[in-house]
């Protein structure tokens, strides 16, 4: 018996590449599942406002810098389209980062030199149906205050100490958690599968925490040169 019909809230962020293969699966699953998702942007760029980045590796605030900008767009064309078109704007700007081949992704650290190159906004707009003037929110800084904002909104979903992507169950009162952290998208029953394990888990009463540091970097075509090696790297 499977699951029963479910609603989530997916909050992203185009530059992590965990939440990338994490937002794939979930797409799998819509084939295999009675599942609602709605998009919703989380910038890992203000998150780490109050901490900053010291002793993270220096390419860090480029990469997220960038996905900043992405989501200011993002959040200007929830504006003007509604929250329905954010699906197919996710993947468009989470597909322009992560499957485009390395040109040198031998390290981490060049893999996120290349996720912090600014990409032409406007031609990955007008490839997903949208029009090209949204691609100047990129620069709008006003549209930060609402990000913020919706970016706490979730940290505090999950009660704090998480990045993307989160999964809110049930939204906005059911319980919402950081992942899962996959390396790849299991397609057809096996996403099925995962997604019956990870809704009876958090449906679980007090059902908390599963996690492990050690992981297997996420396989994509940008990453595809170190996919399957283990790193810590959150």
């Amino acid at each position: 018996m499977h699951v029963s019909d479910s609603d989530i809230e997916f909050f992203f962020d185009p530059v992590c590449p965990f939440c990338w293969v994490t937002s794939e699966w979930v797409r799998n699953v819509m084939r295999v599942r009675p599942l609602t998702v709605t998009w919703r942007p989380l910038s890992l760029r203000l998150l780490n406002e109050p901490i900053g980045y010291e002793g993270k590796p220096e390419g860090y605030p480029d990469a997220h810098q960038r996905g900043l900008e992405m989501l200011r767009v993002v959040a200007a064309v929830r504006d003007a389209r509604g929250p329905e078109a954010l699906g197919d704007l996710y993947r468009a700007l989470g597909g322009s980062v992560w499957n485009t081949p390395s040109s040198n992704g031998q390290t981490f650290e060049g893999i996120l030199a290349e996720t912090g190159q600014r990409r032409d906004l406007g031609a990955i707009l007008v490839d997903a149906g949208f029009p090209s003037q949204f691609a100047a929110a990129a620069d709008d800084d006003s549209l930060d205050e609402q990000l913020r904002a919706e970016t706490q909104e979730a940290v505090d979903r999950a009660g704090g100490d998480v990045g993307t992507p989160i999964l809110s169950f049930d939204p906005p009162d059911g319980p919402a958690f950081f992942g899962p952290v996959i390396d790849k998208a299991p397609e057809g029953e096996d996403a099925g599968k995962l997604w019956d394990a990870i809704t009876t888990l958090a449906r679980w009463p007090g059902f908390a925490e599963l996690k492990r540091g050690l992981r297997s970097f996420p396989v994509t075509p940008l990453s595809a040169k170190l996919a399957g090696q283990e790193t810590r790297v959150g």
